[in-house]
């Protein structure tokens, strides 16, 4: 087509312009009537030849004109097709196609039984490549993350890029879930090797979820659904790592939405369900010096939730502010209500993400009525890996208040001591693992050198988790301030807490049994 534009121009206007003076010359000649028939044929016939040349020669260029248009353009529209078609950084399928060839897949599988999996992948630790190497190393990991797919499947296979660091294969004809298995396998080994990138090497990993088409999936978008349940599952398990899909996976997910959509409505309401039970902490002595607020929510049809399952949920969704803010409130007028005991409640890390926040739990506890010295705040180590410098400052203006810092789960990472180091607090809490080895091994010096630890930096040390007489014995000899557990008594209302209060020896052994 650049040809026929660049020549065609200049033999059009030389042809048409022939024929105009051909024609020209014919008329006059004609219009001379001297000449014979022989004379005035033998005047015409060159000028017509000439003129038939000129007119061949210009249809033969408006063919060639036309034929290449239509070349053209069928070469843009096979351009803009492969274009909506496959992800521009990678020529790998897109989205769209993805689920196209799914569908033909599942139209197969329908007619004649042929199974097909879909796999959905998400690389692992992709942002830290993005932070330290910059996002065109980021992209350039992307394109190797695509070759090395491509490399791994049949030519009937379809791998797909469909976010920024999410890959799709749908898998055609799997020799069972032994072939899914392998070819996950695979994947992971791969993805695992490292990546060079310009001079620099980058290392990653993929969490994967298979799922296999069934009866009752009938859209691509279902199966799609099903695999990125199970890829999510694979990154709760520890990422690296690869999960077949399950209908227990799918209750879970319903369970999780239902969850969601009644906390918001809960937290909405003039009078939330949500509600503080209380388990009591015992002092060396054997009295009662303190109670921990646990979250309990009696749902209308999911039955007594704890906060295991809230709070994640409540984290996710984004109101775990609000949720935290009532629990607070609650343990406050427990305070209030025994102002001799000392009264914990948890805090998500996230509530530190607010800067307000020393200020709204200040505030909360004035409303109530109750001294910030009688409230406990407990956090968990994340908190302090996640949050360093902007928790720093909120703990810091908290204990200035008054409000005392546990350190909840002391033990169970690798940077409790760091935390201890960095961060001030005014007790910890020793992880129930302790108690369970040191009863296992029946030795008490694991939890002596934490003991010791803590004492050395003049910080009060809890077991938790005490569920025998033999554990409380261990925890004692070992030096703990106090203990708290199942022994004693599990959590409780508010109106369960005042009878053992009125009697804790009586309510221990109504426990035991």
């Amino acid at each position: 087509m650049g040809y026929s534009r660049k020549v065609g121009p200049p033999i059009v206007a030389a042809a048409v312009a022939t024929i105009v003076l051909t024609n020209f010359a014919t008329v006059s000649i004609v219009k001379d009537g001297t000449q014979s028939g022989y004379e005035l044929f033998s005047a015409i016939w060159p000028i017509a030849l000439t003129s038939a040349v000129a007119v061949i020669l210009v249809m033969s260029f408006l063919y060639r004109s036309l034929f290449d248009l239509v070349q053209e353009l069928e070469s843009r529209q096979a351009a803009a097709q492969h274009q909506a078609l496959h992800d521009q950084l990678t020529g790998l399928a897109n989205r769209a196609l993805l689920e196209d060839r799914l569908d033909q897949a599942l139209t197969r599988y329908r007619r004649s039984g042929e199974q097909v999996a879909l796999l959905m992948l998400d690389l692992d630790r992709f942002k830290q490549v993005n932070d330290t190497l910059g996002h065109n190393a980021g992209d350039q990991l992307v394109i190797e993350v695509g070759e090395r797919l491509r490399a791994l499947v049949r030519e009937t296979d379809t791998v797909a890029r469909i976010g920024g660091d999410e890959f799709a294969i749908v898998q055609v004809s799997p020799k069972g879930e032994a072939d899914v298995r392998r070819l996950c396998e695979r994947i992971i080994g791969v993805i695992r090797a490292p990546f060079e990138i310009g001079e620099r090497e980058a290392r990653v990993g993929v969490s994967i979820g298979a799922v296999f088409a069934n009866k009752e999936v009938s859209e691509a978008s279902e199966l799609m659904r099903k695999a990125d349940i199970t890829m999510y599952r694979a990154k709760a398990a520890g990422r690296d790592c690869f999960r077949i899909f399950t209908e227990a996976m799918d209750a879970d997910v319903q369970r999780r939405d239902q969850i969601e959509l009644s906390l918001r409505n809960e937290l909405a309401a003039e009078k939330p369900g949500l509600e503080l039970h209380y388990q009591p902490v015992i002092g060396a002595r054997g009295a009662v010096i303190g109670l921990e607020g646990l979250l309990r929510w009696p749902h209308p049809l999911l039955g007594q939730l704890n906060p295991n399952e809230i709070v994640p949920i409540a984290e996710e969704c984004g109101v775990i502010e609000e949720l935290g803010l009532l629990s607070f409130r609650q343990a406050c007028r427990m305070a209030q209500r025994w102002p001799d005991l000392a009264v914990a409640v948890n805090l998500s890390p996230l509530q530190f993400r607010k800067p307000g926040l020393p200020a709204t739990l200040k505030r909360i506890a004035a409303e109530e009525k109750v001294e910030p010295g009688q409230m406990e705040l407990e956090i968990t180590e994340s908190l302090f890996i996640e949050h360093g410098a902007l928790c720093a400052e909120a703990i810091e203006t908290l204990r200035r208040d008054g409000f005392r810092i546990v350190l909840d789960d002391f033990g169970t990472g690798y940077s409790s001591l760091s935390c201890l180091r960095k961060f001030p607090v005014d007790k910890i809490k020793l992880d129930r693992s302790f108690i369970d080895v040191a009863a296992r091994d029946q030795s008490v010096a694991i939890i002596r050198a934490a003991v010791t630890l803590g004492h050395a930096m003049n910080l009060d040390v809890v077991a938790e988790g005490v569920s025998s007489e033999d554990e409380e014995q261990i925890a004692l000899e070992a030096g703990c301030d106090a203990v708290q557990g199942h022994l004693y008594s599990q959590a409780m209302t508010a109106d369960q807490l005042e009878t053992y209060l009125a009697d804790p020896r009586g309510e221990r052994i109504s426990n035991a049994a």
